[in-house]
């Protein structure tokens, strides 16, 4: 979901923020001439790095299914409003149907007996 996406995109920020601040005290160690604390930090900021790729990929597969979840989502939106289409016609059709074949019996039942009689004996 897109709250989601959000969530990886928050953690991908903190993670790269983390780990530019964790390679800024390595280069304060290392200027103060302490390399096995900047060799640490170094080490720390791989492992950060590591997290932030996986993070990223993940991001990108997460979009990607979300897009392709859209996409679905408007598919499915464009055949219910053609069903409905389609079920509207055919209501209608029907009822169009049933008020001929009333007015046809309505039509019959109005003609006059006796005047039809009279028509089918010719006079």
């Amino acid at each position: 979901t897109q709250e989601s996406v959000d969530t990886s995109q928050r953690l991908a920020k903190a993670l790269d923020k983390q780990s530019d601040s964790v390679y800024e005290r390595a280069k304060a160690a290392m200027q103060s001439g302490d390399e096995d604390v900047a060799r640490k930090l170094l080490l720390e900021r791989e492992t950060i790095k590591e997290k932030l790729l996986k993070t990223l990929k993940g991001l990108s597969e997460e979009k990607k299914r979300l897009t392709a979840m859209e996409s679905n989502v408007e598919a499915l939106e464009t055949r219910a409003l053609e069903i409905e289409s389609l079920l509207r016609r055919s209501v209608g059709a029907a009822s169009v149907k049933d008020a001929s074949d009333m007015n046809m019996g309505l039509s019959i039942e109005q003609e006059d007996p006796l005047l039809r009689k009279f028509k089918d004996l010719g006079m």
